[in-house]
């Protein structure tokens, strides 16, 4: 990396009393290497910034102007840079297609703008699944004058990684949203329901069509701490305060940060002052930051640990010297909770108040508090001894240094936000429906914007809008905090609010990559902005606003009965294709040695998680017939094909797993077509017990309605 500062000295000379403003560059080269980061296994697919994971870190003085030039030597793909929580205009936000040009293979562009904040921020590709894959990094900006005085300031970027490509894990996770369960050893079964004591919890769940907490969708083989799993962070001595500002830049892990067992003193989050607080850890959603202060009591090494929020893995950095000082370990998640959410953290605090309207029209509302005035006892770390304010940090606990609620007569514009999905099928959406279906959000600029974000998961979302920071209404009230970035708890509501004086377009959406991918996003457009003609020329392009097709199959194989099923998904459209097979006399027919066979070609249009519309065909009994009906999910996550064919015959499937142990499930499937004129009255009944060591293959036994066999099956 080239970085340098320019000052002519003749300019400086006459423009210096002016406070004329530093340009400070840098130059940023992304492109593809061979890199091993777990431990296990080198990949070729990792995209490094100036050949290193995370990308080095930019650091800048509020008010400089800042010049980067991000050059592409990836020749496979275009690649994007966000610059995540600043203030600045619009085209230089870093979206590809959205609010910027892409950068394509070979080709460079050049960020310019002005520095108008100070604080902990990061950035980080916005093209494809490049986040995952490695181009992340710090953005450090210093304030003018120094607001704590500290000995050591580490940037601390907390991140996740995985020897599978990025782009193959979506691919898996739409082939089913638990493919990552094995990988986990997060599999909720009965064995495990009843050494728990918890089957009437895991039955009702099941009737209530859930399947259990989702904390994580992705396994991962490795955490890291600035790119390494375990390492030395920084010698310090007692006596010395160390700031670290804590950076999350997993692609889908929120993380638990603890210290050696000791108090942190928190004094910034998203880049922002707040009211210092301390806590005993913090649990960060993605793309949140923290500022913390800490001084080594005795002459120790005392252990930064983020855990993940599922417990499983952590990456540890070390602060200190000498005897270690380990963080605690973090219980393992209750598998078999209930889905009872009051107690995650996230309320709906907006009954606490009323907002106000916005004191000024200008861009100060990040800017416009003072906050040298409270450096005298915020520069303090925290005293070991001590109690923590709080156990666990959460943004709930942030209290602004001073009142941001808004003032005077200002327009509310009011927006519900449904945030829901699929984790069966691994689709997620904002009312529902995915950023292809509905892009734009639109406001006027100087309303007062307040969205409510509903979240009808059973997953967090950590919910970032570009170019602005938000009031989070909290208990605080007219000292809600300053946010670019929150984190909204599962089945919890989170009520947001800011002032629309940013025009421009600008992303809103989920910073899971994996949600935000597969829909949950959209772009806050300011009614009277136009974009320049050279990013209007590529949004057209977007590929936001494709719906992408993915596949899925399956095959059995047994002695008595064999079956493939292939599937093409997008969003809300499925096309399944399923042949089967069975050996003839097992179901009814004369045995001469014979198979007999029959299949289904169907189409699927969903209407959210339960239902989907079928139209297709089929053949059975060696006659083709159309097919219209209707699947629904019944309670106990019982799978069910409602069908009627085009001479009015009906045909009901019945379809469900029971999952025993770790390893061994059975599949039950019950076909039931009543007698008519045309056909005899046919139940047809198959139930397998197999043991699976993996999501993809499986061996085992198959009964069917005559007969009792013994084969395989794969998922791929």
């Amino acid at each position: 990396m080239r970085v340098y500062s320019t000052f002519l000295l003749l300019a400086g000379l006459i423009w210096a009393p002016m406070g004329f403003a530093k340009t400070v560059r840098y130059e940023l080269v992304v492109e593809q290497k061979s890199m091993n980061l777990s431990g296990k296994k080198t990949v070729d697919f990792a995209l490094t910034v100036n050949g290193s994971i995370p990308a080095p870190t930019l650091e800048f003085t509020e008010g400089d102007e800042a010049e980067i030039l991000v050059i592409n030597k990836f020749p496979k793909d275009e690649v994007s840079i966000h610059w995540h929580g600043l203030l600045l205009p619009p085209e230089m936000d870093g979206v590809a297609y959205v609010n910027t040009p892409p950068i394509l293979p070979g080709q460079s562009h050049l960020f310019k703008f002005p520095i108008r904040q100070h604080g902990t921020y990061w950035y980080h590709s916005h093209t494809n699944v490049q986040e995952q894959k490695g181009v992340y990094g710090a953005f450090i900006i210093h304030p003018k004058k120094p607001t704590h005085k500290v000995t050591h300031d580490v940037a601390v970027v907390l991140s996740d990684w995985s020897d599978e490509d990025a782009m193959q894990i979506l691919k898996n996770l739409r082939k089913d949203g638990d493919y990552y369960l094995y990988k986990k050893d997060s599999i909720r079964s009965i064995g495990g329901a009843l050494k728990a004591g918890a089957l009437g919890t895991y039955l009702g769940n099941e009737w209530t069509r859930m399947g259990g907490m989702d904390l994580s969708d992705v396994g991962y083989d490795a955490f890291l701490i600035n790119g390494k799993k375990n390492h030395q962070l920084i010698t310090a001595h007692p006596g010395e305060t160390v700031r670290l500002r804590i950076i999350n830049a997993g692609a889908s892990s929120y993380f638990y940060v603890s210290l050696g067992g000791l108090p942190m003193k928190v004094i910034a989050a998203d880049g922002v002052d707040i009211e210092p607080i301390t806590t005993s850890e913090l649990l960060m959603g993605m793309a949140e930051t923290y500022d913390v202060l800490f001084s080594p009591p005795e002459h120790k090494n005392y252990e930064l640990r983020a855990t993940v929020q599922d417990v499983t893995g952590f990456a540890s950095a070390w602060i200190g010297m000498a005897e270690k000082v380990p963080a605690p370990n973090k219980p393992l998640p209750d598998l078999y909770a209930s889905m009872d959410h009051s107690a995650h953290g996230t309320h709906d605090h907006s009954a606490h108040e009323m907002p106000k309207a916005q004191s000024t029209d200008d861009h100060s509302h990040h800017e416009q508090h003072d906050h040298h005035d409270h450096s005298k006892h915020a520069s303090q770390p925290a005293t070991p001894t001590a109690k923590p304010d709080v156990e666990t940090l959460t943004v709930d606990h942030l209290k602004a240094l001073e009142k941001t609620a808004f003032s005077g007569p200002r327009k509310i514009h009011d927006v519900k936000l449904v945030l829901d999905g699929d984790m069966e099928r691994y689709v997620w959406h904002i009312n529902g429906k995915a950023m292809f279906e509905d892009r734009n959000i639109l406001i006027q600029e100087n309303d007062v914007v307040r969205f409510t974000f509903e979240n009808n998961t059973m997953m967090h979302h950590p919910m970032h809008l570009h170019g602005h920071f938000f009031r989070v209404l909290n208990a605080n009230g007219d000292r809600s905090p300053l946010k670019h970035t929150v984190d909204v708890s599962p089945h919890q509501t989170r009520v947001i609010e800011f002032l629309a004086n940013e025009p421009g377009e600008w992303m809103l959406h989920c910073h899971n990559l994996y949600h935000m991918k597969t829909g949950m996003a959209r772009v806050v457009k300011y009614s009277t902005f136009t974009p320049k003609p050279e990013v209007a020329a590529h949004q057209s392009h977007d590929p936001h606003l494709h719906d992408h097709w993915y596949f899925y199959g399956r095959a059995k194989a047994a002695t008595n009965h064999a079956e493939g099923a292939l599937r093409l998904s997008q969003t809300w459209n499925q096309i399944d294709l399923r042949v089967e097979g069975a050996k003839a006399g097992s179901r009814g027919f004369e045995s001469d040695g014979r198979w007999s066979s029959e299949g289904d070609l169907l189409y699927r249009r969903w209407f959210g998680r339960l239902t989907n519309l079928i139209i297709g065909g089929t053949h059975f009994a060696e006659e083709t017939s159309g097919l219209l009906g209707v699947g629904y999910l019944l309670p106990l996550l019982i799978e069910s094909n409602w069908l009627v064919d085009h001479h009015g015959e009906f045909r009901l499937d019945l379809g469900k797993r029971l999952q025993w142990t770790r390893h061994f499930y059975s599949d039950v499937e019950f076909t039931w077509r009543p007698q008519s004129e045309h056909r005899d009255h046919r139940t047809e009944t198959e139930l397998s017990l197999m043991y699976s060591p993996s999501w993809s293959w499986s061996v085992g036994l198959m009964l069917t309605s005559e007969s009792l066999g013994a084969g395989f099956g794969m998922q791929f």
